[in-house]
């Protein structure tokens, strides 16, 4: 009976081994998940994916270095864009801190939701991690109407990405920016998603603010420049509001681009035909314009140059060596 009793005690200790030994074990997420952008942006796509590390520091490193990588499926773009690197995580109760870096907030708004909603659903699945913030170069990340998202969960992103997503709009726009020259406005065609909050003529000033995506193509107003309030009237007339920064003056870009490049661009909306432009609620000062900038501007068809000049292919014309087609008149000696 003792002999028994030794065996089953041994037994019961090695039970107890094993049973601790297995409640300090921790597992890696053999079935988990990493969420990537389709590449035609209509939506995230979920793929499989078996984390190597255990901890939960060491699994959010991992997935974050998962999302940043370039994939080899013409499906999917990787999730944290180009441009934009994780500066670093912290994570405290449950609730993750991600800093990004970079040129985040050049993204559309819906490709930005794609996004968020993407890194939100990858990392919420690690056990230890139950929200996300995500700050972007050191600031709490906006939505659209410049508001801040705060804390975000699984449940803020349902699989349409619910009333967010919902409340997008897509149109395309039509702007103007300044030739190469800087003497004359040239149309950009530019598709963008916007909230059903954003009214037209604001997204026209927005999009003119980020600059142009055309190549040769210049800003037409200043760096710095900011809208302070838009606003159209029943007759059609807009009246936009600039801070002073507007005032400067854009090298090697004449100031008639830089009222024609915000008037002909509002006035492609249907329901703006003159445009007023203020300084501070003021009459702005530029100098080298001989407009009339205390009334409203109508559209000028004139400065707009649907072609460019291509600088590149002017200077291959005055490369070109024409040494053999040029022949001196021939001096006859004197006798």
């Amino acid at each position: 009976m003792k002999k028994l009793n030794r065996v089953l005690s041994v037994v019961m200790v090695f039970v107890l081994m094993l049973s601790f030994a297995a409640c300090g074990k921790k597992t890696a997420i053999s079935n988990g998940k990493i969420y990537y952008v389709r590449a035609d942006k209509a939506g995230i796509i979920a793929v499989n994916y078996n984390f190597e590390n255990v901890s939960t520091d060491d699994l959010i490193s991992e997935a974050l270095n998962e999302l940043s990588k370039d994939t080899d499926d013409i499906d999917i773009i990787n999730t944290i864009p180009v441009g934009v690197t994780v500066k670093n995580w912290e994570l405290s109760n449950k609730s993750l801190n991600l800093y990004l870096v970079g040129d985040y907030e050049s993204l559309d708004t819906y490709t930005e939701i794609l996004v968020r909603a993407a890194i939100v659903k990858t990392l919420v699945q690690i056990k230890g991690v139950n929200s996300v913030s995500i700050f972007v170069n050191d600031s709490p990340l906006l939505d659209s109407n410049g508001e801040a998202i705060g804390t975000m969960t699984a449940d803020t992103f349902i699989e349409d990405f619910g009333q967010e997503t919902d409340s997008l709009l897509h149109t395309e726009l039509t702007l103007y920016f300044a030739s190469a020259d800087g003497v004359s406005t040239v149309p950009e065609k530019r598709e963008v998603y916007y909230s059903r909050n954003v009214t037209l003529e604001k997204l026209v000033m927005d999009q003119l603010l980020k600059g142009p995506e055309t190549e040769g193509l210049l800003s037409a107003l200043p760096n710095g420049s900011k809208l302070n309030s838009i606003t159209v009237s029943e007759n059609g007339v807009c009246i936009v509001n600039f801070d002073a920064a507007v005032e400067t003056a854009v090298a090697g870009v004449t100031e008639n681009v830089t009222v024609y490049s915000v008037v002909n661009s509002l006035t492609e909306l249907d329901n703006i035909k003159q445009v007023q432009i203020l300084v501070n609620g003021e009459t702005p000062h530029l100098s080298n314009t001989d407009m009339d900038l205390t009334k409203a501007i109508s559209r000028n068809e004139d400065i707009i140059n649907e072609q460019p000049v291509d600088y590149d292919d002017e200077q291959m014309y005055l490369d070109e060596d024409y040494s053999e087609e040029y022949v001196e008149d021939e001096v006859v000696p004197e006798e």
